[in-house]
């Protein structure tokens, strides 16, 4: 194994030493104050970027830009052959951009886009479109593929096309990346009741094959899935208790990285397997920040961390 690739092995076990975890986690839900949560913030990875707002919202961004953060280390003591997996590891965030350059292409209000410096895929480009309709073209011609002119599944579209993406040159992440992208087809289908497009059963066939496009409900779906994949769906029989599928995938992956971490050679399997723990990190602060106050959707919230525990 390559120098650089222990060396970036090296440099996840670190980063991911900075985790929360689910005890600080546990610890951001039940703050009395934001100016608590804040102090809690500030004894992991998530300080830096949550010293300087405040709120369930603001803090939320700060974890996602702690992320992203940490796969720009990360890609700066990778070798050149694993730029692919980091660029890949980050299209999530440049799915956000897309998604909210559209918006405020429609009318919405403008935000900050993700910086994604060297992890930027085709953003440089995206971001030029004058409108939504110049912006469908432009995808066109990047990574992302063609989408149908207001195609109102593009959110899922690109979530597919991303997971589509790490899981071909990050075999380690496959069957997480096939779990989340089933989820998220389950709650397409028989949450908002939409039937996913051609372009959308295109993108997902890579991980999900066909078999599920025909499923008349939810326990059916999980049956049409390949094994591995629909356990993390298995006795979910009600659209309304997906969010605990959601919570056991995070929870499953958390569990099966943090032992790829400890006990793999330092190599690309290490790093996937980091990024892995990073991201399920990421997810819990989020949802434990939503849950500050336990009241309304933050008593959901707290219900999610702790099927997550």
């Amino acid at each position: 194994m390559s120098a650089a690739w222990v060396a970036a092995s090296v440099r996840v076990r670190a980063l991911a030493a900075g985790r929360a975890g689910e005890q600080g986690a546990l610890r951001i839900a039940s703050a009395r104050t934001w100016t608590e949560v804040e102090d809690l913030l500030s004894r992991w990875s998530y300080g830096v970027r949550a010293a300087h707002v405040s709120g369930p919202e603001a803090l939320q961004r700060a974890a996602r830009e702690t992320l992203l953060w940490q796969l720009r280390v990360l890609a700066g003591w990778a070798p050149a052959s694993g730029t692919g997996i980091l660029r890949a590891a980050a299209a999530r965030f440049e799915r956000e951009n897309i998604l909210q350059h559209r918006r405020e292409l429609e009318g919405g209000p403008a935000t900050s886009p993700y910086e994604l410096g060297a992890l930027e895929t085709s953003w440089g480009l995206l971001r030029t479109a004058a409108s939504a309709t110049a912006l469908t073209h432009l995808l066109a011609r990047t990574a992302w593929g063609e989408v149908p002119d207001d195609d109102p599944q593009l959110a899922d579209i690109l979530t597919a096309a991303s997971l589509v993406r790490y899981a071909q040159v990050a075999p380690a992440a496959r069957t997480w990346c096939t779990q989340e992208c089933a989820l998220a087809l389950a709650r397409l289908l028989f949450v908002d009741r939409v039937r996913p497009g051609p372009t959308l059963r295109t993108r997902a066939a890579p991980l999900l094959g066909h078999a599920w496009e025909s499923a008349p409900d939810l326990p059916s779906f999980v049956a049409a899935l390949p094994r591995r994949v629909g356990t993390v769906l298995g006795g979910i029989a009600l659209p309304g208790d997906l969010w605990r599928a959601e919570a056991r995938l995070h929870a499953r992956t958390e569990a099966e990285a943090g032992a790829m971490l400890r006990d793999g050679t330092p190599g690309p399997d290490v790093v996937v397997a980091g990024i892995a723990l990073l991201s399920a990190d990421a997810w819990r602060v989020q949802a434990a920040l939503a849950a500050v106050g336990a009241a309304g959707e933050g008593q959901g919230a707290r219900e999610v961390l702790d099927v997550a525990s």
